[in-house]
């Protein structure tokens, strides 16, 4: 899955949540933030998310766990969604690890129909329609650092999975059971889960503004990554994930699947050190729109993200932006899937969960988050539901 990033607005407005996109969208639109539905429970998918944080490894396990346990991946790797466990490690991210990370991304796509060819298929082969017809590529650009003023709730995430270190992209969102006092983390959900016949990845951790200065290449921040200008509002552990059943009953850590159509998911953070929560220690927090328009209703979305593979390495920050058209999954057209937004992009595996951005009527949210692409014509994301908002609200109100 992969790619993502975000644009800019003017050098004042970049420095607030609203900032770093002004994505035109057609009249007549409401936005659903979900911030007037935090009273309800903790209930997704069919499923109740057990009180507080993970408790299961403690004494003799979780120092197990610390010295090396969290490597066996094999014997009992936690998949249902309720079985979320990342017991925070001290220094465990070193510049080695750090360094290694490679992108998190599907290496197959299905197969795609002739660009507005919506004549049926059949059968359970995955395929692409494209009923607005293809997008048109464009090159990636950096985005103007320091990203803490001109893009502040984005960031890089780390975590490890069978294969060895990754990375993908993040972004600070709103939380309605917290307002002001946010801790949650918007990305993709193949960036924390393995999908159908995988479980939850391990020592996830969010770094906002990751290379701040974007002047260092990636082994020189790697090197020094506790520095400042590296990590300057420092580092984030999570302490719980959520992301769509869908995604944990059919998403592919190595191949688009129709499960890609909900492939999001909402952390819960907790800084290594202090008091303050993310949003107050960042100073900026996306409020997140869903049933936002369509892809064939956007004139201009932005997105943002880290791509890790080459020509880039991971240490930048990059944005599109343009018109969206819609990407459509199933097994047959019309689909039973929701259609994803599809924008021309260079972007490629690291940009993985960056967020996508709208404005309207003055005010920026985000929308969306990468989840698949070509690795050099174009990236796509899911378009943010009933589903998306059940994972959102539950997550929040688990830590209220």
């Amino acid at each position: 899955m992969v790619t993502t990033t975000a644009c800019s607005k003017t050098d004042d407005e970049a420095a607030k949540a609203s900032s770093s996109t002004t994505a035109q969208v057609d009249t007549g639109a409401n936005v659903d933030t979900g911030e007037n539905e935090s009273d309800g429970g903790t209930t997704i998918g069919g499923f109740k998310l057990p009180e507080g944080v993970p408790t299961e490894l403690a004494g003799d396990a979780l120092q197990k766990w610390k010295e090396g346990g969290w490597q066996d991946f094999s014997s009992n790797w936690a998949s249902k969604a309720e079985d979320f466990a990342n017991p925070y490690i001290k220094d465990f991210w070193t510049p080695e690890r750090i360094a290694e990370a490679k992108a998190q991304l599907p290496t197959q796509l299905p197969e795609i129909a002739e660009a507005g060819n919506t004549g049926k298929g059949s059968g359970k082969t995955t395929k692409v329609w494209l009923p607005d017809g293809k997008v048109k590529r464009q090159q990636a650009a950096k985005v103007k650092a320091t990203y803490h003023k001109y893009a502040p709730p984005v960031g890089k995430l780390f975590f490890t999975t069978p294969q060895g270190s990754s990375v993908c992209s993040a972004a600070v969102v709103k939380d309605p059971a917290h307002p002001g006092k946010s801790n949650l983390v918007w990305t993709a959900g193949h960036c924390v889960h393995a999908g159908k016949g995988g479980g939850w990845y391990r020592n996830i951790a969010f770094v906002p503004s990751f290379n701040n200065t974007g002047k260092l290449n990636i082994s020189q921040a790697s090197r020094n990554y506790r520095a400042g200008n590296v990590s300057p509002y420092g580092i984030f552990w999570a302490n719980w994930a959520t992301t769509s059943g869908d995604w944990i009953k059919g998403g592919a850590a190595s191949k688009g699947t129709v499960a890609a159509a909900y492939d999001y998911a909402v952390l819960h953070v907790k800084p290594e050190k202090g008091g303050k929560s993310l949003e107050e220690r960042v100073g900026s927090a996306l409020p997140v729109w869903f049933n936002a328009p369509a892809a064939n209703k956007v004139k201009n979305m932005k997105v943002r993200g880290y791509p890790a593979e080459s020509p880039y390495d991971g240490s930048k920050m990059y944005h599109c932006q343009g018109p969206t058209k819609r990407f459509v999954l199933g097994y047959s057209y019309p689909s039973s899937y929701p259609a994803q937004y599809m924008v021309g992009c260079t972007m490629n595996g690291g940009a993985s969960g960056g967020p996508w951005f709208m404005s309207y009527k003055g005010k920026t949210y985000l929308v969306s988050n990468n989840s698949l692409s070509d690795r050099s014509t174009f990236i796509t994301g899911p378009r943010l539901g009933k589903n998306a908002k059940q994972v959102y609200l539950a997550t929040s109100n688990k830590f209220k």
